[in-house]
């Protein structure tokens, strides 16, 4: 009886706008903090990154009263334990915070323009990081 109430506590506790991790606002997007986003090697390459296929970027911040969101840029390292036997995937932080704008990529459904607020200029072509299992 108690697991069936801790259950439905839960279920009622999540709302179906607590799982969205983007949210439209005019011109431009609002993703979540903490979502982690990987640039899209096919269309194009990170201006931030030495191999975009390595690297992924996560929202450190929420909306800002100006629109823009921080992104942090991370590398993942594999490294191999010779104990152990075990390979692991770590990320390492790769540079400073970057104040950013999202928008949509009217050319490529479910892609996100990183784009700069001090030129416009597009700095990289990003989805959302889709979950390993």
């Amino acid at each position: 009886m108690f697991a069936y109430l801790l259950v439905c506590a839960i279920v009622i506790g999540l709302t179906p706008s607590g799982f969205a991790q983007v949210a439209e606002k005019g011109d431009y997007v609002t993703v979540a903090k903490g979502t982690k986003l990987c640039a899209n090697v096919i269309l194009g390459t990170s201006k931030r990154m030495l191999d975009p296929g390595k690297g992924l970027w996560r929202v450190t911040s929420n909306v800002r009263a100006n629109g823009t969101q921080s992104v942090a840029a991370f590398v993942l390292e594999t490294i191999y334990d010779r104990k152990s036997g075990e390979t692991t995937i770590k990320e390492s932080r790769y540079d400073k915070d970057y104040a950013m704008f999202f928008k949509r990529d009217p050319e490529h459904k479910g892609m996100f323009l990183m784009v700069s607020p001090q030129d416009g200029s597009v700095e990289a072509i990003v989805e959302v990081r889709k979950r390993k299992k």
